[in-house]
Order: structure tokens, then C-alpha cells, then sequence
């Protein structure tokens, strides 16, 4: 393992391809926060500084991140792009590393980058939390911090698929574009062709659902309307209740999507021509 990985960190060290995106996450992830926090909502009976206590902070920081895991997932394509426009993975083979020590190492490198955002957003959350919690809201940084854990897995996920799109199609702006679609178009306009406790089961919405947005964003969604003919109630939301799953399962389905993942790339990788 450490020596796989030591090769991938070799080649990403001077490669301006990671670097300048890598740099762009960590900015821009750190821009969004504070920009976050100077946004003042105004609801009755709603205190926008609540979104920056614990453990309501975990879920805002969190979801936030969760956008950002696409600019992961394109570095990732970025990165093993050009070990096939440089065959370098060709090199490898020669050199005497098997194609599964390739995919592997690879799944190391990911497993960094998802360590190094998952350190990255708990420092920015507790530096928020030094910011906006007093001593009453500290004693709740326990609660909802499984979701940092849950947003690690749900980058893995979400780079192993881009990974896996990417040893499919080697073209680093074919792949790009593919995921892109896939993620913003294709999967949804599927998924509407099927009822809800299928539709939820969908590779990316289960990945995307591990970081649910922030209670206020939900209750925005979610407004309850009714329309009346003669006095009589004829639509009512409350008639029926949303399919949902909870954490565990989701996050249970989105780990079996990343065993998914890996045997499609290491077929792939067996079969493909480097």
C-alpha cells in the first residue's frame, strides 16, 4: 500500500493539473463558509446564526462540502486522464505493477484526497463553531457528527464513480463532460420515470442524499399549499407522506455502490487496453 501510494503522490507532486484545482477547492469551500455566514435570514421565529451551532452546524457545513466533492471527483478524472494521454499507465505494466496495483493504487489516492476534505471540513467547522457557539451549544457538538464521517464516504463515492467513468472512456474532457451529465441530467430525468421507493435507490441520488440540505432549505421545499373548491380541500400535501430512508440505509446503499464501483473499474482495467 505504501508503496503504491508513494508512486501516485510522486506523480501528482509537480503536476499543476492537481495542484490548481486542489488549491480552488480548499479557497473556494473556504469562501462559501464565510460568505454563508454573513448571509442574515429573516423568518419569523427563525435565527439565522442557529445554522452556525452545534449540531445544526454539522449539516450546513457538510452539505456545502457536498457540492465541492464534484470538483474532487473532476481532479480525479483530471489526474488519470493523463496517465493515459502519457501512457503512463503502459509504463507501469512494463515497469512490473499489475493492473489491480494499478486500480488500487488509484482507490489510495482517493481515499487521501477524501481524508484530506474530511480534515479540511471539520477544522472550518470548528473554527465556525469557535465563531457563532457559546458554552450550551458546545455540549452539542456530539450530535449530528456522524455526518462528517458520512460526508468521507459519500467523497469516496463519488470519486470512485468518476474513476470508474474516466478507465472507461480515458479522454479526460469526454469523461469530464459524461459525469457531468450523468450527475446534473441523465440520472434525473431517469429516475422520474420511476415511483419514489425506487427512484431513491439510484447511484446518485444515494450518494448525494448522505449530506440532506439544512433544515431551512427543506422547509422551503416543502410548504404546504392547499386548493379549495367550495370550501372543499382537493390537494392537500399532508395527504401523502414523502418516501424517505434514513441515514443508516442510505448510507449502507451508498457503500454498496462503492463495492459496485471498484468491480466495474477492475473489470475494466483487466479488459481495457492501456
Amino acid at each position: 500500500m505504501k508503496r503504491l501510494l508513494n508512486i501516485e503522490l510522486i506523480k501528482i507532486y509537480s503536476n499543476s493539473g492537481f495542484w490548481v484545482p486542489a488549491i480552488f477547492w480548499a479557497v473556494l469551500y473556504a469562501a462559501s463558509l464565510l460568505i454563508v455566514t454573513q448571509i442574515n435570514v429573516n423568518f419569523t421565529g427563525i435565527d439565522s446564526t442557529s445554522f452556525f451551532k452545534f449540531p445544526t452546524l454539522w449539516n450546513v457545513t457538510t452539505w456545502i462540502a457536498s457540492w465541492f466533492n464534484l470538483l474532487l471527483s473532476i481532479i480525479i478524472i483530471i489526474v488519470t486522464g493523463i496517465e493515459f494521454s502519457h501512457k503512463t499507465f503502459r509504463q507501469h505494466i512494463i515497469d512490473g505493477l499489475t493492473r489491480i496495483e494499478l486500480l488500487k493504487a488509484k482507490i489510495f489516492l482517493i481515499l487521501v484526497f477524501a481524508f484530506v476534505a474530511f480534515v479540511i471540513v471539520l477544522f472550518c467547522t470548528l473554527i465556525i463553531g469557535l465563531i457563532y457557539n457559546d458554552s450550551n451549544s458546545w455540549l452539542n457538538i456530539i450530535d449530528n457528527i456522524e455526518l462528517i464521517f458520512v460526508f468521507f464516504i459519500q467523497s469516496v463515492a463519488y470519486m470512485l464513480f468518476a474513476l470508474m467513468i474516466t478507465l472507461l472512456i480515458k479522454n479526460i474532457a469526454l469523461s469530464i463532460l459524461t459525469f457531468i451529465l450523468y450527475f446534473i441530467s441523465f440520472e434525473p430525468i431517469v429516475r422520474n420515470f420511476f415511483p419514489d421507493n425506487i427512484l431513491y435507490f439510484f447511484p446518485m441520488k444515494v450518494i448525494s442524499n448522505l449530506t440532506p440540505p439544512p433544515d431551512i432549505l427543506q422547509f422551503a421545499t416543502q410548504a404546504n399549499f392547499q386548493t379549495t373548491i367550495n370550501g372543499q380541500v382537493v390537494n392537500d400535501s399532508n395527504a401523502t407522506q414523502p418516501f424517505e430512508i434514513s441515514l443508516l440505509d442510505n448510507t449502507v446503499a451508498a457503500m454498496i455502490y462503492i463495492a459496485i464501483f471498484i468491480f466495474i473499474s477492475a473489470y475494466i482495467i483487466k479488459r481495457k487496453k492501456l
